[in-house]
């Protein structure tokens, strides 16, 4: 790659709104939670990536952040995910804290009219409608997963953590105007209705992820499957939220949304070789394996 590309990568300003998580994973606790991923994949693709999340005053993983600029909220607990993958079924989440939720006057006036602004909620903590209006993003694009989430009662909980379950999430097009991308998995569509049919119709393109089955990419109706690249799958956590950055990022340079899947679901299959983010740092090679998608 020539110095001047790289140069033009290095001058793209993405933001990203949401919780940065305490992960369970086995005996660890790690960073986690949509805008966390995304932040950490625009860096490592180049961009000038920029954070904005509520914390609480006991969050432990500090050094995940200093490669990014952060604005954060600070008061009470950090958001604490268990992430459980069975042999066969959906990912089974607990929640067993939650952090606040994220306000637009945490964005300093330098941080307005990025090149991307990526919503990634993980338990509905950011207003759809302010951050839409208040970034001034050239491209705003959403995650549907943190928006279709709720907790369930106390009589579902394990070790005193309440379990994930879908909440029912029904958008106007007045809300979803002016959203330029949305990204969601099959899972985040189970009992949501028409949901997707009115994503399709009110939002340019969707970015509907099949895990081992590659994505559909809808443009105005019109659906094109990308597939996948190859990998030795350690832990999933953080693919689609990686999948988006990277699509973000190709999609902010010029590319067409097909072009902008490959190098998402290229930079996915990077972070999928690693456990919980460990495999940042190479995510410039999603360049050359976006061609082999």
């Amino acid at each position: 790659m020539t110095e001047d590309k790289a140069s033009e990568r290095r001058r793209l300003t993405s933001l990203a709104v949401g919780h940065v998580t305490h992960d369970r994973l086995d005996d660890e606790i790690v960073p986690g939670g949509c805008a966390f991923y995304a932040a950490r994949t625009f860096e490592a693709l180049g961009a000038k990536s920029r954070l904005i999340t509520s914390l609480g005053s006991d969050f432990e993983c500090e050094s995940a952040l200093d490669k990014l600029e952060v604005r954060a909220q600070r008061a009470g607990k950090t958001t604490v995910f268990t992430n459980l993958y069975p042999e066969s079924g959906a990912r089974i989440q607990y929640v067993d804290a939650v952090a606040g939720s994220i306000d637009p006057e945490l964005l300093p006036g330098e941080w307005r009219n990025p090149d991307v602004i990526f919503i990634g909620p993980v338990i509905c903590e950011t207003d759809l409608e302010d951050w839409k209006t208040t970034s001034g993003a050239r491209l705003i694009a959403i995650g549907v997963q943190g928006f279709v989430r709720g907790v369930a009662d106390q009589s579902d909980q394990a070790n005193g953590a309440l379990r994930v379950v879908p909440r029912k999430w029904s958008p106007d097009r007045a809300m979803l105007n002016g959203v330029d991308i949305v990204f969601l998995s099959e899972e985040d569509l189970e009992g949501q209705g028409n949901l997707l049919q009115l994503l399709c119709d009110s939002i340019p393109i969707v970015a509907l992820t099949r895990e081992r089955k590659g994505c559909d990419i809808i443009e105005r109706g019109k659906k094109t499957w990308v597939g996948i690249h190859p990998a030795r799958e350690v832990d999933p956590t953080g693919a689609g939220d990686t999948f988006a950055a990277g699509f973000l990022f190709a999609l902010a340079q010029g590319k067409n949304p097909i072009e902008s899947a490959k190098l998402g679901a290229a930079a996915a299959s990077i972070i999928i070789e690693g456990r919980s983010g460990e495999n940042f740092s190479k995510l410039s090679e999603a360049f050359e394996r976006a061609d082999k998608v």
